[in-house]
């Protein structure tokens, strides 16, 4: 009988201790201190980030381009490779029609042909230092133009990051890519990006407003040098 009593008593408090505990982890999953945003996913599908993208796609594949011609192996050191290649070709050509057609004639065109190279060679370096020269402006006014839509993003997160915490009763939110393992619930990347895009749908860039006209030219935007230092 008292053998009973005591298990009985035991299982209640057994069972009261769990509910203690399912109590308490709600009430911690409910007002954790630390919630998590994928930096990463919200520079993928906010629509801010989306629009500055699509803002920017022509001086983005300008760059790609360019880096690809003035790249080592690419247009410009195939272009020189097959240059040298073509002017020893005429050149032992020209020498197996010394014995043919004299010496007089074979020094006036080896001169021509010297000239015309080296007018050749002189314009191909400079396509290749100002196509140089292009690149650096395009790299440069795209980081200016990525610091002026940041600007505007960071404007408007602050308030929102703010609004979470206060709602979810936390003091931190950080970036998921600083954690090592995280609980459900703490994730609040969806409600940020929702938020983020009623907030900031899509981000105005002066900086390019101002050098439309270049940019039909095909000239390489002016760039005020600071290079994002």
């Amino acid at each position: 009988m008292g053998y009973t009593i005591m298990r009985n008593f035991a299982k209640t408090i057994k069972m009261a201790a769990v509910g203690l505990l399912i109590a308490t982890g709600a009430t911690v999953a409910a007002s954790a201190d630390i919630l998590i945003i994928d930096q990463e996913r919200v520079q993928r599908e906010a629509a801010a980030y989306k629009d500055f993208d699509l803002q920017t796609a022509q001086i983005r594949e300008a760059i790609i381009a360019l880096r690809q011609r003035t790249s080592p192996d690419g247009y410009w050191d195939q272009t020189a490779i097959q240059f040298q290649q073509r002017m020893k070709t005429d050149f032992d050509d020209l020498e197996k029609r010394k014995s043919i057609i004299g010496d007089s004639a074979y020094q006036t065109e080896r001169t021509e042909k010297e000239q015309a190279f080296q007018t050749e060679s002189q314009r191909m370096q400079l396509q290749l230092q100002q196509e140089t020269t292009n690149l650096r402006q395009y790299e440069l006014f795209l980081d200016n133009l990525r610091r002026e839509a940041l600007t505007q993003v960071e404007r408007a997160r602050g308030p929102l990051l703010r609004t979470i915490l206060k709602e979810r009763g936390a003091k931190i939110i950080m970036r998921k890519s600083l954690a090592m393992e995280t609980a459900a619930g703490l994730d609040v990347t969806t409600e940020f990006i929702e938020q983020l895009d009623d907030a900031l749908p899509t981000v105005t860039l002066s900086l390019r407003q101002q050098t439309e006209g270049s940019e039909e030219d095909g000239e390489a935007p002016a760039s005020d040098g600071s290079g994002g230092q």
